[in-house]
């Protein structure tokens, strides 16, 4: 029985990992990330669903938990590094093992196999992507407390979006191309929404909402590979805005 909320636990997994190998590295992912000159940071790292076979699992009716009947399943985990950080990453995370879940219930997990995946841009630079993970793109609001959290049926919602992507853009040290070399239109929003708890159960318990949807990426190739290896939106590092291109592209 896997909780429905196995976010956080898989985002501190990954963390965990990160840590046994390798401290000064791990400390500069979870305290720094990559930092731009006006003191905003971005940890640049995202990860899909786990994905367990078809009809080896099922959310039971009126439950927050998963039933799974299958014993493998697949993650996949997205970094911005440097390329010499490849094997760095294959190694750590070969035969890990690993607790998904809480108080209540969960899955005792082993990484069996590492794979890295390529994915090739293609020359027009024009991606069609699929979210996996809902993406999550809040506002400030001067009379809120916290941030509200938009659709992408919102008027500013693209603004947004292309400013987060530019930003974390600018975060990796380059800045060759501004928002003015980027768009992106939504081409079909699914009715799903997704409101996921983040550390549940504890103080710190908070409720976030993002969406699932097709969109098109219009973008310089590196600006293209940094959504695809930290996420869409916001809050990438807890699994959010983890796109993939569709199929045929």
């Amino acid at each position: 029985m896997l909780p429905l909320n196995y976010q956080y636990p898989l985002s501190a997994w990954i963390y965990k990992v990160l840590d046994s190998a390798d401290k000064d590295f791990a400390k500069i992912l979870h305290d720094t990330g990559y930092k731009l000159k006006n003191g905003k940071t971005f940890k640049l790292f995202t990860f899909s669903r786990l994905n367990f076979p078809k009809g080896t699992y099922k959310h039971k009716k009126n439950s927050d938990r998963l039933e799974i009947k299958s014993r493998e399943c697949q993650l996949i985990v997205a970094f911005q590094l440097p390329e010499q950080f490849e094997n760095f990453l294959k190694g750590i995370f070969s035969n890990q093992t690993a607790y998904i879940g809480d108080k209540k219930s969960g899955i005792q997990m082993r990484v069996v196999s590492v794979e890295p995946i390529i994915q090739d841009i293609p020359p027009d630079n024009k991606i069609r992507l699929k979210t996996i993970t809902p993406v999550v793109m809040g506002i400030k609001e001067a009379d809120k407390k916290y941030e509200q959290y938009i659709s992408p049926l919102q008027e500013e919602y693209k603004t947004l979006f292309l400013n987060n992507l530019i930003e974390k853009y600018y975060a990796t040290g380059k800045d060759t191309y501004s928002i003015n070399d980027i768009d992106m239109g939504i081409i079909k929003l699914y009715t799903k929404t997704s409101l996921q708890t983040i550390k549940e159960g504890t103080p710190q318990e908070t409720k976030v909402k993002g969406y699932y949807y097709e969109f098109e990426l219009k973008a310089p190739k590196e600006i293209i590979e940094v959504g695809l290896n930290t996420g869409f939106g916001s809050m990438n590092s807890l699994g959010f805005g983890f796109c993939e291109m569709m199929k045929g592209e």
